[in-house]
């Protein structure tokens, strides 16, 4: 079991736990503890069971609620562009790299459920 840093997916995902927190502490105040706090909640679970999932031998045991929080994150993030949180090109930033980790994170599920 190596460091959980060494992932790619994970040092994909710490880039984008990091973009996310910057946009937002932007959201207007009157949603910042609601939907800025539950995206930045999801995000942090989801860096939490990757960490897990490398650590353990049944990974499948965390990958797919991680695979349940990123697709309840796509929401929150469409949820903020039409809310007008986001901009359009944060949004379209923010969904790329959620596919990107999703697909990331299909390939560690078949690479799992295969071993």
């Amino acid at each position: 079991m190596s460091d959980p840093q060494n992932l790619h997916i994970f040092q994909k995902s710490y880039a984008f736990t990091r973009w996310l927190l910057n946009h937002t502490n932007t959201f207007p105040k009157s949603n910042r503890f609601s939907v800025a706090v539950k995206m930045e909640n999801t995000m942090l679970e989801i860096l939490e069971l990757m960490t897990s999932a490398n650590m353990s031998r049944n990974k499948l045991k965390y990958l797919l609620p991680l695979d349940q929080k990123l697709a309840g994150l796509k929401i929150l993030l469409r949820l903020s562009y039409d809310l007008k949180f986001v901009n359009i090109t944060s949004y379209e930033y923010g969904a790329r790299e959620l596919v990107t980790i999703g697909k990331m994170l299909g390939g560690w599920m078949k690479h799992s459920a295969a071993s």
